[in-house]
């Protein structure tokens, strides 16, 4: 059995059906459906009952899924045996983040460490958070950073931390000396924020409704890059994580501030890694240097 097939077949193990590994893998379902056909046909045996709600391993499937989870375990261990004799010299670091982190955090780290270690190379996969954890879990990335969700055992968390909501406004906004904003003061200004399938608009919009605030958002984007035009372009704020625009703040490009509600503005934050998997020199190094940028973790200190 090639490795390749044992990894597609755990994923729709895992996620419940092909056409969400094709997603969580971005590997073509056809070649998926191949694979599960191919081994079916090796070993002779359904792996799969589909059922109305999706796909679920057989007694045989179970089986070859802890099988499968082992195996790919012990490959990844002999890769990273391998890459540990060249030490930090050369190796590729896969990295899947939030979109919140991708601005600035993650981009930030990669500079810095390649700067110390220029024969490595990187690869960041923006994804929302749930995607993110589905990814480290099927072993297509070494570290995941997310906001937290529900608790998983689908990975190890290597960092648990938590980060405040801001609002962002441009250096001449009438807020921008204040020491901080009422969550009360948002209505009377522009205001842009992500979309609600996000961490950020479900906590920000579940504050609000604690105190009874309505915002109605000027600007609303998937996508959190869409939004700093806007607040550089206008009198208005957007709400981001105070990690997502350091850079840009440090700079004086914008002024980040702390909104006080009687609700928590909080969201949990992740680093993972896939479970049992000892991880190359070089992702060890590499998680040092991102885990110092982050905030001190839960209960440290």
């Amino acid at each position: 059995m090639q490795t390749s097939g044992l990894r597609y077949f755990l994923a729709v193990a895992r996620t419940g059906s092909i056409a969400a590994a094709s997603a969580q893998l971005n590997v073509a379902a056809s070649a998926i459906s191949r694979q599960i056909a191919n081994l079916e046909a090796e070993l002779d045996c359904v792996l799969f009952e589909r059922r109305p709600r999706g796909m679920v391993p057989s007694p045989a499937g179970e089986l070859l899924a802890q099988h499968a989870h082992q195996v790919l375990i012990r490959s990844e261990q002999v890769v990273t045996e391998i890459r540990e004799l060249e030490g930090l010299a050369r190796g590729l670091i896969r990295v899947a983040s939030s979109e919140g982190f991708a601005l600035d955090i993650v981009p930030n780290a990669v500079a810095s460490f390649h700067a110390a270690h220029p024969g490595l190379r990187f690869e960041v996969t923006v994804l929302p958070p749930a995607q993110v954890t589905q990814m480290v879990a099927a072993g297509e990335a070494d570290l995941g950073i997310t906001f937290a969700l529900a608790p998983t055992t689908q990975v190890e968390v290597l960092y648990d931390g938590e980060v405040d909501m801001r609002a962002l406004a441009a250096p001449d906004h009438p807020l921008a000396r204040a020491k901080r904003v009422q969550l009360c003061d948002l209505p009377n200004y522009p205001v842009a924020l992500p979309t609600r399938d996000t961490t950020l608009r479900q906590v920000f919009d579940a504050a609000c409704l604690h105190e009874g605030i309505v915002v109605e958002p000027v600007l609303t984007a998937n996508n959190l890059a869409a939004l700093l035009p806007f607040v550089r372009k206008s009198r208005g704020l957007a709400l981001m994580s105070a990690l997502s625009v350091r850079t840009p703040v440090d700079l004086n490009a914008l002024v980040s501030l702390p909104i006080r509600a009687q609700a928590s503005l909080a969201r949990g934050i992740q680093v993972q890694a896939m479970r049992d998997r000892r991880l190359p020199r070089a992702v060890r190094g590499f998680l040092r240097q991102l885990t110092d940028a982050l905030p001190p973790p839960k209960g440290a200190g």
